[in-house]
């Protein structure tokens, strides 16, 4: 393996000069395992992944993609260059910048057709903004969900890394057992 100078500079955090010899302390890299390893670790606390829908308050949900957003950025920076896990973690970010930044799915030529009055429930909508539809918000969160779980999935298979606990189950289903 070939370290290039300006990685290794930037690797150094100090220099000590004793009056007997000297040394140089450095930070080695954490292997893109460990990092993927920690994004895991960090989305297995981010309930708007997994949690039940009734449960779900729109903003608690958008802060939480937000700091999923910010982790992604992290996550990247801690991983090499030629990583082949940086697509995955740089695609669920972009998919959390998507659900944030474009508007929900509209769905105005299904209400326009159905007429059935238990479609447009009040119970669902305590924890969304006025204005929001609780059919487009929990879809759009369910695209994500199912998009994200793709992602963890190829990267628990790239790095052997099992997933546990409540972000299981946002994983696609097992094709072998269906």
């Amino acid at each position: 393996m070939i370290v290039k100078a300006k990685e290794m500079l930037r690797r150094i955090t100090g220099f000590s000069i004793p009056i007997v010899g000297g040394g140089v302390q450095w930070n080695p890299p954490a292997s893109d395992r460990d990092a993927v390893r920690k994004f895991l670790g960090f989305l297995e606390d981010r309930r708007a992944l997994f949690n039940p829908f009734p449960a779900e308050v729109e903003d608690h949900v958008k802060d939480s993609i937000q700091q999923i957003r910010r982790q992604c950025v992290a996550t990247i920076g801690e991983l090499g260059e030629a990583s082949p896990g940086s697509d995955h973690v740089k695609a669920i970010g972009a998919a959390c910048r998507r659900f944030l930044d474009e508007p929900y799915p509209s769905f105005d030529d299904i209400f326009r057709q159905r007429r059935d009055p238990s479609f447009e429930r009040e119970e669902w909508r305590w924890g969304l903004r006025y204005g929001t539809s609780p059919e487009a918000f929990f879809t759009a969160l369910g695209e994500l969900r199912a998009f994200v779980g793709i992602q963890l999935a190829s990267l628990s298979a790239l790095y052997d890394i099992d997933i546990k606990g409540d972000l299981a189950r946002i994983l696609p289903p097992d094709f072998e057992q269906m």
